[in-house]
């Protein structure tokens, strides 16, 4: 590693977080995350403040399953050890648009069907096991450090509210819409980050519900697209042996 190559801190412990830590732990010494959430005190499928859309359905589509395999081999057998499946998204989910059922064929597309804490939880674990990473949970970022034209650290809030600070090479912000990234630039002196707002307008609700053999036929989802003219939308989901996860939303 070369000297500005040793130490590198991600804000967010996320799947984006997770994902950056694990990118950055072949360029650098050590790669320290910084959580809000105390993740101990968490059951691994129970939802999480820092991740609100958690308890929403969630599946994991085959080129991502590939990129997530990729950096932590045999993430999807442990995750189908936990109550995860895998399956063929063409052929094994029902898709409607515009009203009509799409054709169904075999294909290599393979997706993998579970709770979005109990995916975090896996690829966290196997995260962490690699050499050189540290996890900070229940410590919340409070301002960057900057000293000679360039950002060298952060300070945080440790679970006790004591100030710490955590000198860095790289400071990566994965903190999502929470991020105080921008404020932050702005306390230093830089203009205000340009924003583009797209306003979406969707609302969804989610709802559990008793699975039996024989539902679907046999297929492991149903995903609805919205359309004109009333857009509403869906998907029931494989959530566990004996669950189904439905989402149902509007624009």
């Amino acid at each position: 590693m070369s000297q500005g190559q040793q130490h590198a801190l991600v804000i967010g412990a996320s799947l984006a977080g997770l994902l950056a830590a694990r990118v950055l732990s072949q360029h650098y010494a050590r790669v320290t995350l910084l959580e809000r959430d105390a993740l101990d005190e968490l059951p691994p499928e129970a939802p999480r403040k820092g991740v609100p859309q958690g308890r929403h359905a969630h599946g994991l589509l085959a080129q991502g399953r590939v990129v997530l395999e990729r950096y932590f081999p045999g993430l999807t057998e442990a995750v189908v050890a936990r109550g995860g499946l895998v399956g063929d998204v063409m052929n094994e989910v029902n898709w409607y648009g515009h009203g009509t059922q799409l054709a169904q064929r075999p294909s290599p597309l393979v997706g993998l069907l579970t709770n979005r804490p109990l995916l975090e939880a896996c690829v966290r674990e196997r995260l962490l096991a690699r050499p050189g990473i540290e996890l900070m949970q229940g410590s919340a970022a409070e301002r960057l450090l900057f000293e000679d034209g360039r950002v060298t650290g952060l300070a945080c809030r440790d679970p006790q509210g004591i100030e710490q600070v955590l000198k860095a090479d790289l400071v990566v912000d994965c903190s999502g819409r929470g991020s105080h990234g921008p404020q932050w630039l702005q306390a230093l002196g830089w203009p205000r980050v340009q924003e583009e707002r797209v306003e979406v307008g969707i609302g969804y609700t989610t709802r559990l519900y008793r699975r039996r053999p024989g539902d679907l036929a046999g297929k492991l989802a149903v995903v609805v697209a919205g359309d004109a003219p009333n857009w509403r939308n869906g998907a029931m989901l494989y959530h566990g042996p004996e669950r189904w996860i439905v989402s149902v939303g509007g624009y």
